[in-house]
């Protein structure tokens, strides 16, 4: 099985917006005491409120968001990352509840995305695209734990993947969800159609 996680994806953004937020506070430490003396105070306090108001809203946000969580475990799995056309692709939904809330929405998306780079930059155009409902209204508690096994049917004339200089055609398995009161979680795994 190959495997990624919803939910890691977000707490890498909130640790990353918290390193960036010290960086710049060590970055201000620094232009201060080498502009001590040369500019008044008031100026460097003044540049320095932005930089401590960010790093609050750095620790206070990751803070909040990793406690407030809805999910201990969120992953997307499958079965094989390489398939032919007119097979089915096989994907594996775990999630544990970490607290009460309501999923209202998950969905697996099957998508397949041409890429040309033109003179005018690069144009991407969608050939295939295919949504499946896979949970609806689902009431979240905390230590619930689902599984689903969904099988998502690759077409007889699916167009192989591809990369070159002039372009790609890539397939993506995407899953999508909405929780109330959190917002959306989504993640994909890119998927090679060839020949066998």
């Amino acid at each position: 099985m190959i495997w990624t996680s919803l939910i890691a994806q977000g707490k890498r953004r909130l640790w990353m917006s918290l390193f960036v937020a010290i960086l710049v506070g060590l970055i201000y430490i620094h232009f201060t005491r080498f502009y001590q003396g040369r500019v008044s105070g008031w100026i460097l306090a003044a540049f320095g409120v932005p930089v401590v108001l960010n790093l609050l809203r750095a620790v206070l946000g990751l803070a909040y968001r990793l406690d407030r969580h809805p999910f201990r475990q969120f992953d997307l799995g499958l079965v094989d990352d390489s398939i032919r056309p007119g097979k089915p692709l096989e994907v594996e939904l775990v999630l544990e509840a970490r607290r009460r809330g309501a999923l209202t929405r998950l969905d697996l998306e099957l998508r397949a995305i041409r890429q040309k780079y033109a003179e005018r930059g690069r144009e991407s155009s969608t050939l295939h695209k295919e949504v499946k409902p896979v949970a609806r209204g689902l009431a979240l508690e905390p230590g619930i734990r689902k599984t689903y096994r969904v099988s998502i049917d690759l077409p007889v004339n699916a167009p192989y993947s591809f990369r070159s200089m002039e372009g790609k055609l890539v397939w993506f398995v995407a899953v999508e969800a909405e929780v109330e009161g959190w917002g959306r979680l989504r993640d994909e795994i890119e998927v090679t159609v060839a020949p066998d």
